[in-house]
């Protein structure tokens, strides 16, 4: 079969949530041995001044299995750009990781879309008037005419059938994955990988002036669903039982989104730690060295920091908003995103019992081994596959 895979948002200079998920599951699909018996086609869109595709793609486009098209097109990338590949590369399959299909596509041919959520009512451009009928109507047409989709959560895969009509029959919920970190890292290194790894991420609190686990840590985007205001708010008016002289910080670390304006000048005024965009690098080690993780979004699809933390073996604490309760289980504790004293009560309850966080890390451990990009891609590749019929 031939499958063509949307690839404009994988590989970006600074991935986020849907971008991260873009780029490991066509890196962990691409690498099952199943995949050999498949043609490729990934669509990018990278412009001159972007950077190109990462070097493990060039394995398989020499391979004759994988060919990488960039498409062009400034505006209306999926809807001219992607629809006009999908009738000259006579693909047999269309898998689109990000919610949007193309209206003219090939007849015949099967598609499949992984829907993250429905939060485009918290996008900026949802106040926009062509916009707040475009973005909706687009996720709603991609729900309603894909031949399979692919949900990250129950929670969504309920908003999809009760709010936008899907069909529950055609939808599969397949959970995000995570593999950044390994909890024996210190046992399978040795003593020179050791002192390097520390050495790096010495210098990477160094920079932003920190040390270890005395601080709290929040890694996504700034923008208003992520609720940083009220955790700002929480944070700077807890008794944490702490000298002084030894505080502890909160660090939210993430670009700035939209709409951040509030959450940066409220930081200032409480001292508290806005970096800005980090590489890979500085998000492992601030992840590695942090005391507790707070997840305080009002909602989401699915929340890919808080397995990130739990590998990291960082106690989580977390708002009960969309479908974060389903990826915490019990390994984390759950506030409610809206009360602000809430929020400050479960931060110190965590904060206070070093045996608490202690239980919570263990638990973490446990948990997270339910989710893998290796697992994700499998179940996507039996999907994708069986989505096709003569």
């Amino acid at each position: 079969m031939r499958i063509g895979i949307d690839a404009s948002r994988a590989f970006g200079p600074e991935r986020t949530g849907t971008e991260e998920y873009s780029y490991q599951m066509i890196k962990h699909l691409l690498g099952l041995p199943e995949a050999r018996e498949h043609e490729w086609v990934l669509y990018t869109r990278h412009s001159e001044a972007e950077p190109k595709n990462p070097d493990w793609i060039l394995h398989y486009v020499q391979d004759d299995k994988v060919r990488v098209i960039n498409i062009r097109n400034k505006y209306l990338w999926t809807q001219v750009g992607l629809a006009a590949r999908t009738w000259v590369d006579k693909l047999d399959i269309l898998w689109v990781p990000a919610h949007t299909l193309p209206v003219l596509r090939r007849p015949g041919l099967a598609t499949v879309v992984t829907i993250h959520g429905i939060e485009y009512e918290w996008l900026p451009a949802y106040e926009n008037a062509l916009q707040r009928w475009y973005l909706p109507l687009s996720t709603k047409y991609a729900v309603l005419s894909a031949k399979k989709i692919i949900a990250v959560s129950e929670f969504t895969k309920k908003q999809l059938v009760e709010r936008l009509g899907a069909e529950e029959k055609k939808i599969k919920v397949i959970y995000e994955g995570t593999g950044s970190f390994s909890f024996d890292s210190a046992q399978d290194q040795d003593d020179r990988s050791r002192h390097a790894e520390r050495s790096e991420a010495s210098g990477i609190l160094k920079k932003f002036d920190l040390k270890p686990k005395r601080y709290l840590l929040f890694v996504g985007t700034v923008q208003p669903r992520k609720n940083l205001v009220r955790l700002i708010r929480a944070f700077s008016s807890g008794s944490f039982g702490v000298p002084q002289d030894d505080k502890l910080r909160l660090v939210i670390a993430g670009k700035l989104g939209w709409n951040y304006q509030e959450v940066v000048e409220l930081a200032k005024k409480h001292n508290v730690l806005v970096t800005g965009y980090i590489s890979e690098t500085e998000r492992d080690s601030l992840l590695r060295n942090a005391l507790v993780y707070v997840q305080p979004s009002i909602t989401e699809g699915f929340g890919l920091p808080i397995i990130e933390a739990m590998r990291a073996g960082v106690p989580v604490v977390s708002s009960n908003g969309g479908a974060l309760p389903e990826v915490v289980g019990d390994a984390g504790l759950l506030f409610d995103p809206y009360n602000i004293e809430n929020i400050r009560t479960v931060l110190e309850k965590v904060i206070k019992d070093v045996k608490l966080q202690k239980s919570l890390i263990e638990l973490g451990k446990k948990r997270v081994e339910e989710f893998s990009w290796q697992k994700a891609a499998m179940e996507t590749y039996s999907y994708l596959t069986s989505s096709y019929s003569v």
